[in-house]
């Protein structure tokens, strides 16, 4: 399957995860808000859990809607044919053996561009990270608000710490602490949880403490905190779903309800709750808090719907487990019911006498290549010792200091190019002299050697001191030169210091190389032994190529016969839809996977003058056609 179908898969689940949750939301709107924040809480956690459980749970095939097939499919996808084992057998070097796999390939390379699917991708993904980069700041600012805190020591806080945690049976170690870094209680944390108060909580009545306790300690029992970390993680990875983004909201909200209904359920009176939250959030308005992750008593959000429903109810009753066991149980069993949806391929053809038999053929070829490949992949595990050794001397061996050296050369080696340069017109100058000396014919006239000498240097003379100007000219450029050698000399030094040090593992290389070499001999000799299947599974694919064009034009004229002409020729359909597939073989079931888009252009392209019978017609059979080839399985056994 292409890449963005898992991403796609994923994205629609989750949305069908969300519309259920809400849809149970509205049918539980009666219900305790405690409810709703479970049904919340599994489906934003549910989300996430469908992308690992769908390899882990067992399929269940749907037929893929032909909207999500073009969005799956690659428009540009690379021919390749496989053909179960084929061989490809290169030399192996010292230090890199390939174990050879064998598959008959035709491929052509795709075009070096990026796709849309890449682009999607890579949006995705900084969508993600930047919102993965504010919960992360966030975490760490309620970090840093946490050293910073204080621990409450005063007897009466303790005290009614104690009091509240009995009334709300919390058995959990809770921290209770101050910090000036906030306006409104809040809580945090997941394994060593903690309440942390305003500075302004000391001058709280009895009443008011008690009433921010017991919300608090609410929300550490239920494991609200870790919860809320949870689905802004989901909102994170579905971020561009508006619906991810309604739910989180709707989360943070059922889990104050829910606070609110136990807290008033515990005793507390209805208006006095509503005037301590009505409190609390009015200190907070004029010098609001940093956005960290934390249960907020009294935040801005949601105020007004939490004061309306807590002054509308006139009874508040705490909600057993045996309704929220229930609810949870069902919600949960969408998640790995979702998660094994998988769209399948259409219902495979069967395949023709003639592919049956070829196939036959390339099962006995690679029965008679099995030995070999076995043996091939015995000689692979016998050279592992070796090539362990080569891997560890090549780590050993430090690169740095030659590297370094080299870098160090390079300015060097910059000058002498461009000395080399402004010499090359007189370096030319000087062959092309030399070329013509060597050509020159010498006239020598009677007389003594003597004479015949003076003749000779008469005629050669004016050339030579044309080549001892040239070399005049070229003697500044060669003192150059020599300066940056001696410049040079302590560089080559120690490369070549660096060069004996590196001797002894040279050596021990070669004594390696030395001994794989037997191994070497016999990976040749099988590769020669697999020549002649090599050669036969080459025969088969193009003979496999032919089979599936006539397997393709089988499909077309059972498609498309009742709309076109009599005698309609669809080999040549065949040839080109089968030149821009990717056809794969897993066992006896071959999957022909051509381009949507580029079948139903040939197909419009060859046998749109051929149509007989209304457009409508004709038009759906192109459809019912290509939907059969994007892709199209046939069952060879």
């Amino acid at each position: 399957m292409d890449t963005m179908l898992p991403l796609i898969l994923g994205s629609i689940k989750a949305l069908v995860l969300l519309v259920i949750a809400t849809g149970a939301a509205i049918v539980l709107h009666k219900r305790s808000a405690r409810v709703r924040a479970v049904v919340w809480s599994i489906a934003l956690a549910g989300c996430l859990a469908i992308p690992v459980l769908a390899p882990l749970v067992p399929a269940w095939s749907l037929p893929m809607p032909e909207s999500l097939a073009r969005f799956t499919i690659s428009e540009e996808a690379p021919r390749e044919i496989t053909v179960g084992l084929t061989a490809e057998i290169t030399e192996a070097s010292p230090t890199e053996i390939r174990i050879p796999t064998f598959d008959v390939t035709r491929s052509d390379p795709a075009p070096a561009t990026i796709s849309w699917q890449t682009w999607a991708l890579s949006i995705w993904a900084l969508g993600v990270a930047i919102l993965l980069g504010r919960l992360t700041l966030g975490l760490w600012r309620v970090s840093s608000a946490l050293r910073k805190a204080k621990p409450v020591t005063e007897p009466s806080w303790i005290w009614q710490l104690d009091r509240a945690r009995a009334r709300v049976r919390c058995n959990r170690t809770v921290r209770l602490l101050v910090s000036s870094e906030i306006e409104i209680p809040a809580t945090v944390g997941v394994f060593r949880p903690a309440i942390v108060l305003p500075l302004r909580a000391n001058t709280w009545l009895d009443d008011r403490r008690c009433a921010v306790l017991l919300h608090e300690l609410i929300h550490i029992k239920r494991l609200d905190w870790p919860a809320r970390m949870i689905a802004r993680i989901t909102r994170a990875a579905y971020w561009f779903n508006p619906l991810a983004w309604w739910a989180v909201r709707r989360l943070d909200l059922e889990q104050e309800l829910a606070c609110d209904e136990e807290v008033l359920s515990l005793g507390t009176g209805a208006s006095d709750y509503a005037c301590h939250l009505l409190g609390i959030a009015r200190h907070a308005l004029p010098t609001p808090a940093p956005a960290i992750p934390a249960l907020g008593m009294a935040r801005r959000t949601h105020l007004e719907e939490r004061i309306m429903t807590i002054l509308k109810r006139t009874t508040h009753r705490r909600v057993g487990m045996a309704v929220i066991i229930p609810a949870a149980i069902i919600m949960a069993a969408m998640v790995p019911a979702l998660a094994a949806v998988y769209p399948s391929d259409p219902a495979p053809r069967t395949a023709g006498p003639e592919l049956k038999a070829l196939m036959t053929e390339m099962k006995a070829v690679e029965a008679k290549m099995a030995p070999h490949l076995e043996a091939i992949e015995e000689i692979t595990v016998s050279m592992e010792p070796h090539l362990e050794m080569l891997e560890e001397i090549e780590i050993t061996i430090d690169e740095s200091k030659l590297a370094e050296l080299e870098e160090r050369m390079e300015p060097y080696l910059e000058r002498m190019a461009t000395i080399e340069i402004e010499m090359a017109p007189f370096e030319a100058q000087m062959e092309e002299f030399e070329e013509h000396m060597q050509n020159i014919t010498i006239h020598i006239e009677d007389g003594t050697l003597s004479e015949i000498g003076e003749q000779i240097e008469a005629q050669v003379s004016i050339h030579m001191e044309m080549i001892e100007d040239i070399q005049v000219d070229m003697e500044p450029f060669l003192e150059q030169m020599e300066v940056i050698h001696i410049e040079m000399e302590g560089l080559h030094e120690q490369m070549a210091d660096i060069h004996i040090d590196m001797e002894p593992f040279n050596e021990h290389m070669a004594k390696i190389q030395i001994e794989m070499e037997p191994f070497h001999e016999q990976m040749e000799q099988f590769h020669i032994h697999m020549e002649p299947f090599e050669e036969e599974m080459e025969l088969l694919g193009d003979r496999l190529e032919n089979a599936l064009r006539n397997e393709v034009a089988a499909a077309l004229r059972s498609e498309l016969g009742a709309v076109t002409a009599p005698g309609t020729d669809f080999s040549e359909a065949a040839s080109r839809i089968v030149e821009d597939a990717n056809i794969h073989i897993n066992d006896d079931v071959i999957r022909i996977k051509a381009p949507r888009s580029d079948t139903r252009d040939i197909l419009i392209d060859l046998f749109s003058e051929e149509r007989i019978g209304t457009q409508d017609v004709f038009d759906q059979a192109i459809e019912n056609a290509v939907a059969g080839l994007t892709p199209m399985v046939i069952q060879v056994d």
